[in-house]
Parts: C-alpha cells; sequence; structure tokens
C-alpha cells in the first residue's frame, strides 16, 4: 500500500474533544468450528453487528482454551502461545488475498520481544510468561513439575487456566477508526492455520493439544452518530494504511559458511525494509520459541537494482546492526504514533544490547526515508524484478538455520 501520510483516527478526535456518550460492551461470539487440530486451517469472520454497533480498535482477538496429552507429566507449552500456535495468517477481504504471512509466529514472536517489560508483563493471557522458570505456564497447563506455593503464580493461573488468545492486529483493527464491518460493505476475515505439536509444546516426549471453545472476543461501542462518521469515511476516498508483510523464503545454511547470498527479487512500489531472523535447528518439542541465534556476521553489502554499496556506503558491520534494528523495533512497534516515539525515545523496548547480541538477534535492513513507523509509502521503489535486492554477508563459521 502506497499512501503517504499518517493515519486518521476519527474515533480519537471524535472521543477526546467532544466524548462520546455511547454503550460499550465487552461481546464473544462462538467460532465455527470450535475446535481445531494441527496443521488445519480456520476461517474467522466479522460479523456485521448492529447499525450502530462498532467494534473498539485494538480488542479484537480470538481466544480458545488448549489441552494437552503425552506420556510427560512436565509438558507445557512454549513462550508466547498466542503467537507461537498460528503457523500461517491470511488477511482477506470478501475473499481476497490481502496479505499472507508464513512462518507468522517467528515473525510475531520476534516482534514481541521488544514490547515494553511492563506490557510483557500482562501480556499473560496471550501466553507471555515472565514469571521464573514459566511456572505460570506449567500451573496453567497442569504441567507435573509446576510450583503451586508461589501464591502470585497461582493466583494468575486460576484467574486464566487453561484459556489463551490469538491477537488479531491488522491495521484496520488497530490504528485507523472503530471498525463498522456492515458500513464496510467487504468481509474482513482472518485464515488461521495452526502451527504443529512440536513448535508449539515442549517435552521430554512426544505430545499433542487439542483446542477448542474458540471464540471471537471483542469490545463493542454502540453510537449512532459514530457509526455515520465511519460509515461516511467508508463511503469515501478512504485509504487502507497498513504493512504489508511478507516472508519471501526460508534457506537453510550449515557451519562451514562464512559468505552468505540472498536475492531477493520481489518488485515493490514501497519496500519499508528487510528482516531476517535465524533459528538454531532443534529436536522434535525442543524449541525455545523465544530464542533468536546470533549468526556472528561481520559484514552487510547491499546491492540494490545493480546498484553497489546501498544503505552503508562502506558495508554495515556488527557495530551498525544495534542502530539499525531499533530504528523499526525499539519501544515495541506501536501503532499509535505517539506512544511510538516517546517509547523509542526512552528506550522502553525489553531487549537490550547484551540480549540482542546473544539470544534475541535478528538483522534489520531498513529501506525508508525516514524511520517514524507511522508514515506509509517511505520505502524503497524496486522495479527491476530481475535484479531486485542483493544482500551479502560476510560472517564467522557457525551454525543455523536463516528464515
Amino acid at each position: 500500500m502506497t499512501t503517504y501520510g499518517r493515519k486518521l483516527n476519527p474515533y480519537r478526535r471524535l472521543r477526546e474533544p467532544l466524548g462520546v456518550k455511547g454503550i460499550r460492551q465487552s461481546i464473544t461470539i462462538p467460532n465455527n468450528p470450535s475446535t481445531i487440530d494441527q496443521a488445519q486451517q480456520l476461517l474467522v469472520r466479522f460479523p456485521d453487528l448492529g447499525a450502530s454497533d462498532l467494534i473498539v480498535p485494538e480488542t479484537a482477538r480470538l481466544a480458545f482454551t488448549i489441552k494437552l496429552t503425552s506420556t510427560d507429566d512436565n509438558r507445557k507449552v512454549v513462550q508466547n502461545l498466542g503467537r507461537a500456535i498460528v503457523k500461517k495468517m491470511c488477511i482477506k477481504i470478501s475473499g481476497n488475498e490481502i496479505m499472507s504471512i508464513d512462518d507468522a509466529d517467528v515473525y510475531h514472536i520476534y516482534s514481541d520481544l521488544w514490547k515494553t517489560k511492563q506490557e510483557r508483563n500482562n501480556l499473560v493471557y496471550q501466553g507471555i510468561d515472565e514469571s521464573k522458570d514459566s511456572n505460570v505456564t506449567k500451573l496453567r497447563v497442569d504441567a507435573g513439575d509446576g510450583d503451586d506455593s508461589k501464591l502470585a503464580d497461582k493466583a494468575i493461573a486460576e484467574t486464566f487456566g487453561n484459556r489463551y488468545y490469538i491477537p488479531l492486529d491488522f491495521e484496520l483493527l488497530e490504528a485507523h477508526m472503530p471498525f463498522y464491518q456492515s458500513g464496510l460493505g467487504d468481509r474482513l476475515e482472518y485464515e488461521l492455520t495452526f502451527n504443529e505439536y512440536s513448535r508449539v509444546i515442549t517435552a521430554s516426549a512426544a505430545a499433542s493439544y487439542e483446542i477448542n471453545n474458540i471464540c471471537l472476543e471483542f469490545d463493542m461501542v454502540t453510537h449512532p452518530d459514530l457509526a455515520t462518521m465511519v460509515r461516511n469515511q467508508y463511503i469515501g476516498a478512504m485509504a487502507i494504511l497498513y504493512d504489508r508483510i511478507l516472508r519471501a523464503r526460508t534457506i537453510v545454511k550449515n557451519k562451514s559458511d562464512t559468505l552468505w547470498n540472498v536475492n531477493l527479487n520481489t518488485p515493490s512500489r514501497s519496500m519499508k525494509g528487510i528482516l531476517m531472523v535465524f533459528e538454531e535447528q532443534v529436536a522434535a518439542f525442543a524449541r525455545n520459541s523465544e530464542k533468536f541465534y546470533n549468526p556472528k556476521i561481520t559484514k552487510v553489502e547491499v546491492i540494490i537494482e545493480g546498484v553497489p554499496n546501498q544503505l552503508y556506503s562502506q558495508g554495515m558491520k556488527a557495530y551498525h546492526m544495534w542502530d539499525e534494528i531499533q530504528k523499526q523495533f525499539s519501544g515495541g512497534y506501536k501503532n499509535h504514533p505517539n506512544v511510538d516515539i516517546v517509547s523509542k525515545d526512552l528506550n522502553l523496548s525489553d531487549v537490550s544490547v547484551s540480549e540482542y547480541l546473544t539470544t534475541k538477534y535478528a538483522l534489520w535492513l531498513d529501506l525508508r526515508t525516514t524511520d517514524d513507523n507511522s508514515l506509509h509509502g517511505n520505502g524503497r521503489r524496486i522495479e527491476n524484478a530481475s535484479e531486485g535486492v542483493t544482500i551479502q554477508i560476510s560472517k564467522k563459521g557457525r551454525s543455523c538455520w536463516a528464515n
């Protein structure tokens, strides 16, 4: 999407200066089907609701309960289950695909590492567990080695139980305005492919999960004037601003490599950047979902449409990489522009430079004119698909998988 300018949010404009005396209610709608298994696809469709009903931004999610089966009594789920459970996320409007993210679990889990510490502490429902030895998770899924003598952990586990949610954080539902399905005309849909057992559960033996009680949850506001205003926005020349995320490929590398060449031949009217995350190969049911490997890259050279020495005239060195990734992720990458700027200025993300260089590493190549995350369309134009982008990576000999 190549529309320029900041996101408009009439909900905030109406709410703050004028106030909205509407009726707010938390809604839970059972999905059909309400159960799912590994590698299966689940279709989630947003309802029309009433003529004056709108969905509050940043409240839409898909909740479910999970039950584990294994001969290992200490089996449990991985960190950030709400992200790890989804292998592929496809967003459609009236059946037309507008964004499809393969390996969505890897991308979203990595992005969530950069949320603030307080955010991560409070995302228990999503499955982020900051307790010692993930004791809250053990108690929630009834693992044999859970310690229920820790009263704080026990209180959280008893409150949320084995219920988790998948965030539905597409920008149309988050950063534009209240979502009004009956006024949009086109049906917003999510198609989720659920992950393999071995990518979701950690155990010393084979294990499986059972997902049921799947429900769409959101907050709804009933207000006829607000509904009319949003409907008029939809009818007019409204641009839906969003970042389109594309997983280009998965590449397997071995430890003897000291030079990697990566070619991306996807044309783009506005390429925001290129993210490369790295995972070590591990045995089944041994995944550490929040651990990302540093392959000890010493230099990165970028060639765009045949022109060498792009981004860094002498190549990106190891000491540049921390500054580069903060352009995109520092502060948690908020959809609200003011919060994003403040989070970046105050360095509020829960990733330190030492953690980044050891267990939370990724390579980010920023192709934007400015690193303001609230802007759209200020990325690099890539027209020559035959040339595209070539990335030459010099590194020390290590073993890893590159996604």
